[in-house]
């Protein structure tokens, strides 16, 4: 059990070591074979300019495309139809597409706009018909002698529009939305200090859950951190908090356990979850549920977990290689790929936590997603 102030501070450790990490290597930049169908593929990206796609049969890098955009600060997502890689690159200020067999560049846009900045750290989702992109994002108009903190925004771009895209819809949303993700009947959900249903159409927004201030009898207020754009492809969007359960429910201190929860939405049907799993033991950076049971989560930073949910039990744990700030499992659930940090990603069976293998990088993950897909 941690205490809160322990507890902010190795956040803030985790989260500058994540920051200052790299270890870039020369990349290269070949025609490579292309994602046949049948089979399992993994997209990320790497220093100093890569978007990588390796084979999951053979854990090797299999494509390795140059993008434009600095590597800055990692953000990938893949589009539903599996064709085209959506990045956040210049230092979270431009959104490029790129197909990831061909490496062909196929959409950009900028979000600074003359002298207001515009920036984001994970806030990119792709429509489910692959033909939108969505991007949340904060904005400062950048004066001569002043900066001007704007309302941070939504907008809305059609794929179509190629390499000078400009936003077709866009409007307010709350501070401090950090991520979104696509549910498969189209509907947007946003993390932050709570948990946002959107409708990208009409730009309606509802408060799903709240998280800071959800003013929970028993409980201390949570802390909560989404920023890895991790889950798309296996239909989850999940979202860690600690929160202190008080010794006494009805006298709030400092007295009490630690508990790790988490804010989770079925992409699939739609469902919400708000629930601790396990006492604050161990200390994780991101986590998913299982693709083939939702009672089932895993987690990484030092080491990987597997949580069964609803019985608050560690089902298993291994300390890892070293830090990893990402797991994601396969299409069937059979395997875990844990990665985001340094030059290498490692395969462990789900069932036993035996290594299966390690897949090698030509440069350093840093903060990049890693999005895994069946074609």
């Amino acid at each position: 059990m941690l205490n809160k102030k322990i507890t902010i501070n190795i956040i803030g450790l985790v989260a500058m070591s994540m920051a200052f990490s790299g270890c870039a290597k020369t990349a290269l930049t070949e025609k490579a074979p292309t994602a046949d169908s049948g089979q399992d593929y993994l997209v990320t990206m790497t220093r100093p300019n890569n978007l990588v796609l390796v084979d999951l049969e053979t854990n090797k890098v299999i494509n390795e495309c140059k993008i434009d955009e600095s590597f800055s600060p990692g953000g990938v997502i893949l589009a539903p139809d599996y064709k085209t890689a959506y990045i956040i690159g210049g230092f979270g200020e431009e959104i490029a597409g790129y197909e990831i067999d061909t490496c062909k560049k196929v959409f950009h846009t900028s979000l600074t706009q003359g002298d207001i900045k515009g920036q984001t750290l994970s806030g990119l989702a792709v429509s489910e018909d692959s033909k939108k992109v969505y991007v949340i994002y904060n904005r400062t108009k950048m004066g001569l002698d002043r900066y001007t903190v704007l309302d941070p925004m939504f907008s809305v771009y059609d794929v179509k529009d190629g390499l000078d895209a400009k936003e077709v819809k866009s409007f307010v949303i709350p501070r401090q939305m950090t991520e979104i993700s696509t549910a498969y009947d189209g509907t947007v959900f946003g993390i932050g200090s709570a948990l946002y249903e959107i409708n990208p159409n009409t730009g309606d927004i509802k408060v799903v859950k709240k998280i800071v201030g959800w003013d929970r009898k028993g409980y201390s207020d949570a802390d909560s951190a989404g920023n890895y754009l991790i889950g798309q492809q296996q239909g989850d969007f999940s979202t860690l908090y600690a929160t202190l359960k008080y010794e006494d429910p009805d006298v709030p201190s400092e007295d009490g356990t630690w508990y790790w929860g988490i804010t989770s939405v079925d992409l699939r049907t739609k469902e919400v979850t708000q629930v601790e799993f396990t006492e604050y033991e161990t200390l994780m950076f991101t986590a998913i549920r299982s693709p083939n049971d939702s009672n089932i989560l895993y987690g990484s930073l030092n080491d990987l977990s597997k949580f069964d949910i609803k019985n608050q039990k560690v089902l298993n744990r291994i300390t890892l290689d070293h830090t990893y700030y990402s797991v994601v499992p396969s299409p069937d659930g059979s395997k875990l790929y844990v990665g985001g940090c340094l030059d290498d990603i490692t395969v462990y069976d789900e069932a036993t936590f035996e290594k299966l293998g390690k897949i090698h990088l030509s440069g350093d993950m840093g903060a990049a997603a890693m999005q895994i897909f069946h074609k």
